[in-house]
């Protein structure tokens, strides 16, 4: 009688234990890591919005999601999977990929390993040269790349590039 006791209270103790890791994940928006490629069709108007919630608690002006931009920060996201840096793998100016767009400022942050754009967000918002860019008032535009690799070293690569 005593091992079924013993036995029922183990099954106990890890179902509560199971049930307090979930409401947790849950309730504090932490992200669970798989192996499978997320569903990234929307991470750009979700990171939009992430940033945009940001800008307002400053008082600034929200950016706009810019198309083209959005098509030239994929191609870095795919650029930093082969080599993480503001650098291009040709070894120009990650800004290099903005020839032929008309501008007065720009920026680029870049991330890798973050599983979500809440994540990413939540990195880029506690290093101090990413926060700059996000909420610079000077900015007025946001493309966003990502890409997936699941052979590579962090699986999940990010870029913002901002246009004034």
């Amino acid at each position: 009688m005593k091992k079924f006791f013993g036995k029922v209270f183990l099954i106990a103790v890890t179902l509560f234990v199971m049930s307090i890791a979930t409401v947790s994940a849950q309730t504090f928006g932490q992200s669970v890591w798989t192996d499978e490629e997320p569903d990234s069709s929307n991470f750009a108007e979700e990171v939009l919005e992430l940033v945009n919630i940001e800008r307002e608690n400053q008082g600034l002006e929200p950016l706009e999601l810019y198309d083209d931009l959005c098509d030239r920060a994929d191609i870095r996201a795919e650029e930093i999977i082969e080599y993480f840096s503001h650098d291009r793998p040709d070894g120009s100016s990650c800004f290099t990929v903005l020839d032929g767009m008309n501008y007065r400022t720009c920026g680029e942050n870049i991330a890798a390993g973050q599983i979500s754009p809440e994540d990413v967000m939540d990195s880029w918002m506690n290093s101090e040269g990413h926060r700059a860019n996000i909420l610079n008032p000077n900015f007025k535009y946001l493309g966003v790349g990502y890409a997936y690799d699941e052979n590579s070293t962090y699986k999940n690569y990010w870029v913002q590039l901002f246009l004034g």
